[in-house]
């Protein structure tokens, strides 16, 4: 098959897995509304702090896929006081405490049914509409400026660049949880955080390929890509990653404390991207260069090398459920069967293959031989899901 019938197969199949541009709006409108219900001085406490609320995780790096056999979707949200509010002034208990009156508050006047629920991290707000989500909100002060200073360095010794390296450290946030030492007294040493940070750092991956964002930001009809939300970027690497996601999904679906997590699989696969124009090319780069050591395992965090993303896996918890052997196992899986779909030399094994790994049917009818203005019909099915290959 050719190479151009494959990329605009793949992309088919990544628009299928991907939720729509109104999912991102709606999303977008809760973090306003809460964000503007927090900034009003007469309904909440946090107000007087100057709370910013801006999302993270996947919503942010444009990477969320359709439901797999969840439930609703998990949006995270940081709610940073970025004003009159210390470690030395507050503790993570008080700060938590605050933050979860307020959100309290705001759901009594939003009409919102489900109970406010607290995690460790957060606090969990329950929709129940079409969108079918709930938002996790991290309460988050900004982070002291010696240890800004700290990671800076670090990220620096890591091989990124100092005007990067600055602008991500000063993302860096303090954040609650209710399993650290000094939960409930006043102290410096609390966990940090740095999902902006990271944000950052993952759309400097995607401008390498500078010369395709300078086309998404002429069709857009914008002077420059930043001034797009990331969703909108639709770069080879945000689809790729829509795609491995998904078959880890599927492949995992029985048994999901065993799947590598969506941070590993974005993390490795934005330092293995070298610019690809093409999601064929993306995928495979990615693929070849997604490496782990086997015997001492690390992810580090690029905009906080501290952290490993990796350390569970030598837990007792992470032994028990094998997470390095399942990792390993989902990647041999995923270059071989992505090998395949590439290699595919017609529509018959494309459909199979595509059906089975990927939850995506294509029409029988859209296989053949095609024409120049002629594309697959991609559907994402959801009965009949295959069996996990693990370990």
């Amino acid at each position: 098959m050719s190479g151009s019938l494959t990329d605009e197969i793949l992309t088919e199949l990544a628009q299928a897995i991907e939720i729509p541009d109104g999912a991102y709006e709606a999303a977008d409108g809760r973090y306003q509304d809460l964000g503007g219900w927090l900034n009003d001085d007469s309904k909440s406490q946090s107000a007087r702090y100057q709370p910013l609320v801006s999302p993270q995780g996947s919503f942010r790096l444009g990477t969320v896929t359709r439901l797999w056999k969840r439930d609703d979707y998990d949006l995270d949200v940081a709610l940073n006081l970025q004003e009159g509010i210390t470690t030395k002034s507050v503790t993570q208990y008080q700060l938590k405490q605050l933050v979860g009156t307020d959100l309290n508050l705001y759901r009594a006047e939003r009409q919102i049914q489900e109970k406010l629920e607290e995690k460790h991290r957060c606090w969990r707000l329950k929709y129940q509409d079409q969108l079918q989500f709930h938002i996790d909100t991290v309460p988050c002060i900004p982070q002291a400026g010696d240890v800004k200073a700290i990671i800076q360095e670090r990220i620096i010794q890591a091989g990124t660049g100092p005007l990067l390296a600055h602008d991500i450290a000063s993302y860096a946030a303090a954040i609650t949880d209710d399993r650290h030492v000094s939960y409930q007294r006043i102290s410096d040493d609390w966990y940090t955080s740095n999902p902006e940070g990271y944000a950052r750092w993952f759309e400097s991956r995607m401008k390498m390929a500078r010369g395709l964002l300078e086309s998404r930001a002429l069709q857009a009809r914008v002077g420059h890509i930043e001034d797009l939300p990331a969703y909108r970027w639709r770069t080879p690497l945000q689809m790729a990653i829509q795609i491995l996601k998904r078959h880890r999904d599927i492949m995992y679906e029985r048994d999901l404390d065993r799947k590598p997590i969506s941070i590993i699989i974005t993390t490795l696969a934005a330092q293995a991207y070298r610019g690809a124009f093409e999601l064929s090319a993306t995928l495979e780069e990615i693929l070849r260069n997604m490496q782990v050591d086997y015997v001492s395992p690390q992810i580090l965090n690029p905009v906080d090398p501290r952290e490993n993303f990796a350390d569970r896996w030598n837990t007792p918890d992470g032994r028990r459920l094998q997470l390095k052997e399942n990792f390993h196992a989902w990647l041999k899986q995923a270059q071989r069967d992505l090998g395949m779909l590439l290699s595919a030399s017609d529509y018959g094994v494309l459909r199979e293959h595509a059906q089975k790994r990927f939850g995506v049917f294509v029409k029988e009818s859209a296989y053949g031989r095609p024409t120049a203005n002629q594309s697959p019909a991609i559907h994402v099915i959801r009965d009949a899901p295959p069996k996990p290959w693990r370990r």
